[in-house]
């Protein structure tokens, strides 16, 4: 590494070499039909959270215009408070609709510290949710200096400085929650402080409902006193209170903000070096060698094919098994949607009996959510091993009717729980809805297996279970599966709605069991296929899933 500086002419050559690769990258991807279609997929996710983030940038930015007209710039942290909490929910939202380019690949080539923690933020700062949140922030600026021009010097430095700390943020929340999965022992501490986030908030909620006359006047209250005197101590306080004051606060305000900035950037600095130093977050501990002779079970001796055709099924069963223990990522997947069930079920929407009754429909389609990586993409973690299963006796059937066993189970153990949860939040539901309910899995439980088999071979990607990130094809394959998972809730709420306004509710089960009958032929269908399939597409599975670490 003699020789590279991290802000020299060599430095800047590997700039350019890094922006040259990932161009032709891209333009060798479009060479092919799957390439082409994944770059639509991305435009349309870019186009939707886009959408989405325009409006609020046009809402943020017309109440900070008001706010500054009117010389109410007190709302302000109103306004950085959404910022912050979006750019920070956003990248978890677009984990499985974009690719996220593993940098440690560069450390095999001589690049000094300086460089790689440069090219670090650069692809931070290309990310959408960076760049959406940037939009944002020059929404809210330009409402406040068009409003005020007097306040172009301060908002300047202050929200450029907000943004930079939001950058950062991020890409340290990511960097170590990496780190933290990695590791059992933090997995196991990480689930237990979930659980008990989950019971404080069970806690506030009815102290929320006692002291629901209190809100009507919170801004006189001394809780709303008190909450804001605490949010002043961080970044979206202190770049508001930097704003709306002129004086030495304003300047303490702004240092105050240069240190929190500085921290996240620190604790960022900690990690990269780390991985700078060679250090894997993939990597497993050495297992000991042994020098016994490694025994066949007696099963496989035999010649008879059921037995030994179940002692595979099951071994598969119990590898994917240990997979799943052993990926944070996965658990936390699973456990994240229960979490943002358990939260819907707030004293707000508890008291709309008619979103009482649709309650448990919504709670068991979205359970469908968590299951998307494992479903539509079953063969994206074998990596390298993927090439056992063509050199072996093993049909691919087999090993895709084992995946399907473990993804029933995950999902009766999702639906289960957010069952229950949905029945300690309103109570009891009525049994023909809970009839429409059970049918409407039925159906679209094997119509879900059936295309998540068939987008494991076609549009197979990669994935890492060790970090919250995807590598390229996870758009296309994350598009089509949520098209998918809203055709399917589609067609269970329009028959719903259409016989129930004819007056013929009473046979909506019926219609669903005998499309349920066509699923799982479907399903069945497909899965006698898939070895054929398989097989004429080995070549494309292998290249995509066994890739150089």
């Amino acid at each position: 590494m003699a020789g590279v500086s991290g802000t020299g002419v060599k430095a800047s050559a590997q700039y350019r070499a890094v922006a040259r690769i990932r161009w032709q990258i891209l333009r060798n991807s479009l060479r092919r039909s799957r390439g082409q279609f994944e770059l639509v997929a991305r435009v349309i996710t870019t186009l939707v959270f886009a959408l989405t983030w325009g409006a609020v940038s046009i809402g943020l930015g017309f109440l900070a215009w008001q706010s500054a007209l009117l010389g109410h710039l007190s709302i302000l942290p109103l306004l950085l408070w959404p910022v912050l909490v979006l750019w920070q929910v956003t990248p978890i939202m677009l984990a499985s609709f974009q690719e996220n380019v593993d940098l440690s690949l560069l450390l095999r080539f001589p690049v000094r510290f300086r460089s790689y923690v440069l090219l670090y933020l650069v692809f931070g700062l290309f990310d959408l949710s960076s760049l959406m949140g940037s939009m944002v922030l020059i929404a809210i600026w330009l409402g406040l200096v068009i409003a005020s021009p007097s306040l172009f010097w301060i908002a300047t430095p202050a929200l450029a400085l907000f943004g930079l700390f939001n950058l950062l943020l991020t890409r340290m929340i990511f960097s170590w929650i990496d780190r933290w999965l990695a590791q059992r022992r933090t997995r196991e501490f990480l689930g237990i402080l979930v659980l008990f986030a989950v019971i404080c908030l069970q806690l506030l909620n009815p102290a929320g409902r006692k002291h629901s006359t209190l809100f009507g006047n919170l801004q006189q209250s001394a809780v709303f006193e008190t909450a804001t005197r605490i949010q002043g101590f961080f970044p979206p306080g202190l770049a508001a209170a930097a704003i709306a004051h002129h004086n030495v606060e304003a300047l303490v305000s702004i240092g105050t903000l240069v240190l929190y900035t500085l921290a996240a950037g620190a604790l960022l600095s900690v990690r990269l070096h780390a991985e700078y130093r060679g250090e894997s977050l993939g990597a497993a501990s050495p297992l000991s060698v042994t020098t016994t002779a490694p025994r066949l079970p007696p099963v496989l001796a035999s010649t008879a094919q059921p037995a030994a055709h179940a002692h595979v099924l099951a071994a598969i069963i119990r590898k994917e098994l240990r997979y799943l223990s052993r990926s944070g990522v996965m658990l936390f997947s699973l456990v994240a949607p229960l979490v943002l069930v358990f939260i819907a079920g707030g004293s707000s929407l508890a008291q709309d009996r008619q979103a009482l009754k649709y309650a448990l429909p919504v709670a068991v389609a979205y359970c469908f959510l968590p299951l998307t990586r494992q479903v539509c993409n079953s063969l994206g973690g074998e990596g390298a091993g993927i090439q056992l299963y063509f050199i072996s006796p093993t049909p691919i059937r087999t090993v895709m009717l084992a995946k399907n066993i473990i993804q029933v189970g995950l999902f009766a153990l999702e639906v289960g729980l957010a069952s229950i949860i949905m029945v300690y939040r309103f109570g009891q539901f009525p049994f023909g809805l809970v009839t429409v309910t059970l049918c409407w899995l039925l159906f679209a439980l094997p119509l879900q297996l059936a295309v998540g088999n068939l987008l494991s071979i076609t549009m197979a990607y990669r994935m890492t279970l060790t970090r919250l990130s995807r590598e390229e094809g996870a758009t296309g394959n994350g598009l089509v599966s949520l098209l998918v998972q809203l055709v399917t809730f589609g067609i269970g709420v329009g028959l719903y709605l259409c016989l129930n306004l004819m007056g013929q509710v009473r046979i909506v089960p019926a219609v669903l069991l005998a499309l349920a009958i066509c699923s799982f032929i479907a399903w069945r269908t497909l899965l006698s296929r898939v070895d054929t399939l398989a097989m004429d597409r080995r070549e494309s599975l292998i290249a995509t899933l066994v890739r150089p670490a």
